[in-house]
């Protein structure tokens, strides 16, 4: 008897996995190749800064590329390598020590209970010179005139990532039935893309998202809509502070 039990509890098992299965089939995923793109930062090597393997920049603390407030420096990714002009940059991260900065003051803020607010340096013209927000920003690099550029303009003023080489995991949970590596698709209003965001910080779930952003030949940035595509069930009940 309990032999039998057992066998009927096996099959109630297997049953309500694949009716599990069956309710939550794995989405189509749809590869695009990522840009082989890559970011020149020699002139702060030459002025005393070395990356480390975590991408910060190690730099001499008297160096002019650390003048500008930055608690740290470090590199970006190359896919910020297709800005034109292609200049030299880095990510200056700041840690303020008593009130926030101004919302006009930083790009976006990284982190939880201790968050970085996230400017540029940039070489420009033999000077460094910090680059603080969207409008400075936009001066420096608009207009957007290819696919390449508009990439890494948003990557680098918007706290969103490119996916690449996505797979479909079993043991994930997925909302949708289709996604997307990252592309973008150049129309009559500028340049449309797909890009993600994760919700790292507080309690979970941890759902990543979906976030179509358009960008303008002139530089002007418009979320076009954004959706939860899919998360990771082992995170549910982690906390990140």
């Amino acid at each position: 008897m309990m032999l039998l039990n057992f066998y009927r509890f096996l099959i109630l098992l297997v049953g309500s996995g694949l009716l599990i299965a069956a309710t939550n089939p794995l989405p189509e995923i749809v590869n695009h190749p990522k840009p082989q793109l890559e970011l020149d930062i020699t002139p702060f090597r030459g002025a005393g800064c070395i990356v480390n393997e975590s991408d910060a920049l190690d730099c001499d603390p008297q160096g002019p590329a650390v003048a500008f407030g930055c608690n740290r420096l470090s590199k970006p990714s190359d896919l910020l390598g297709g800005l034109k002009p292609p200049l030299p940059l880095v990510l200056c991260k700041q840690i303020p020590s008593r009130s926030q900065p101004e919302p006009g003051d930083y790009f976006y803020r990284t982190g939880g209970l201790l968050p970085n607010y996230i400017r540029y340096i940039v070489f420009r013209d033999g000077k460094f010179k910090l680059v603080k927000n969207l409008a400075e920003f936009k001066k420096i690099f608009a207009p957007i005139e290819s696919a390449e550029e508009a990439l890494s303009y948003i990557l680098a003023v918007k706290n969103l990532d490119a996916y690449y080489g996505l797979k479909a995991t079993p043991d994930y949970e997925y909302f949708v039935d289709r996604i997307e590596d990252t592309h973008v698709v150049k129309t009559e209003q500028g340049y449309l893309m797909n890009l993600y965001e994760k919700r790292v910080f507080g309690c979970g779930p941890h759902p990543i998202s979906v976030v179509n952003i358009l960008v303008t030949t002139g530089g002007n940035i418009r979320e076009v809509s954004r959706k939860e595509v899919y998360k990771n069930p082992a995170e549910d009940m982690l906390c990140v502070d």
